[in-house]
């Protein structure tokens, strides 16, 4: 299995990333769960991919920023995405003013910075008083089992590059950066994304899968 960074793996996963799968399904339920309903908001998707969670949540403004150009092209495409802003930016640098956002999301990205500080110093510039910030990430304990992030492409097997960070030092440093934590859950692998393994015909995998925690969810204030 070939190992890529991350800006070189989303160009070639950028065609196919929408369709789905078992960490992506359960990682939107937290997010749900943890709140704040965008409805009305000022949005910052940090890490947006495509940009396509953005899509039918009638934010007050939405803009997403990433890495990727390739997985913006994609969103740009995207009829369904009209009126919200995609712009190419590192979440160590967001391309955004200061306090501009009533809630941030930095969703299923934290795990590709080698230094939580400048993320979630950036997350927290962008929040303003008051304001919400969403991280979500890969669970330390499915690392610890030795579950990747992994794709294929065109019959070839993909490993992104990322770093291990614990709730513990994510939550130390966003409250370095004036974060207070707020609430947080984890998802674990159960009935509800059992029909990915069998529609992928690897119902064996999910008998030893079920109950292990793949996404943890961190839901922090700006302090005011």
């Amino acid at each position: 299995m070939t190992l890529l960074a991350p800006r070189e793996a989303y160009r070639l996963w950028a065609p196919t990333y929408e369709d789905g799968n078992v960490i992506t399904h359960l990682e939107q339920r937290l997010v749900a769960r943890l709140g704040p309903s965008p409805a009305r908001l000022r949005l910052l998707d940090a890490g947006c991919g495509t940009g396509a969670r953005m899509a039918g949540m009638t934010a007050a403004r939405a803009v997403g920023v990433d890495l990727s150009p390739e997985m913006l092209a994609m969103g740009r495409d995207n009829p369904a995405l009209g009126g919200i802003e995609l712009i190419e930016g590192d979440l160590r640098a967001l391309p955004v003013s200061d306090r501009a956002f009533d809630l941030v999301w930095c969703r299923l990205a934290i795990g590709y910075v080698a230094e939580l500080a400048e993320a979630y110093a950036e997350l927290a510039r962008a929040a303003d008083l008051g304001g919400s910030v969403i991280v979500t990430d890969f669970h330390p304990a499915a690392s610890a089992a030795g579950h990747r992030r992994t794709f294929r492409h065109d019959g070839g097997s993909y490993r992104l590059e990322t770093f291990l960070h614990s709730a513990d030092r994510q939550i130390e440093a966003a409250a370095r950066a004036g974060l207070a934590l707020r609430a947080w859950a984890e998802a674990e692998i159960g009935p509800e994304v059992r029909h990915f393994y069998a529609e992928a015909g690897r119902e064996t995998l999910y008998a030893e899968h079920c109950g292990l925690p793949v996404v943890l969810a961190l839901a922090f204030n700006r302090d005011g």
